[in-house]
């Protein structure tokens, strides 16, 4: 005859299994989507800064340039799952930025959230991360 229960010892070994697997599972999840947000941001702060610093040192009209850049930026930063708003430094080493010759200087910081914490940490978290990126303006562009 074949005995379909659990003895007791077979029944505390499943239960630690299964606290440990959770006590493991959980903290390990949470740590991935953590530093899933954290690589989004990196990635975004990367593309923002690149591309910025690429649409001032391109476009002559600097409130074109602007508006153009602060396009991409909001589409970029909804893109990534990432809250809207200044996140962009512009230096320019001469006025306007597409003068030939000139450096035009992009930096980005981005505050990552932490999943879970919002409500207690607010919705930019404890993490910022940034990028930088400079362009050489051509010198031999022509200029207005």
């Amino acid at each position: 005859m074949v005995s379909t229960a659990l003895g007791a010892e077979d029944g505390n070994a499943l239960v630690e299994f299964v606290v440990l697997s959770v006590a493991l599972l959980i903290p390990s999840l949470y740590l991935v989507l953590t530093l899933g947000n954290v690589q989004s941001a990196v990635f975004a702060a990367d593309a923002i800064s690149y591309d910025v610093a690429r649409i001032h040192a391109t476009e002559p009209d600097p409130s074109r340039a602007m508006e153009r850049a602060n396009r991409h930026t909001q589409l970029i930063l909804e893109d990534y799952g990432l809250a809207t708003g200044e996140v962009v430094t512009l230096h320019c080493s001469v006025d306007p930025c597409a003068t030939p010759g000139g450096t035009v200087s992009a930096q980005v910081r981005i505050p990552v959230p932490v999943p879970g914490l919002g409500p207690v940490l607010g919705k930019t978290g404890p993490v910022t991360v940034g990028a930088s990126h400079a362009v050489q303006v051509d010198q031999y562009r022509a200029s207005r």
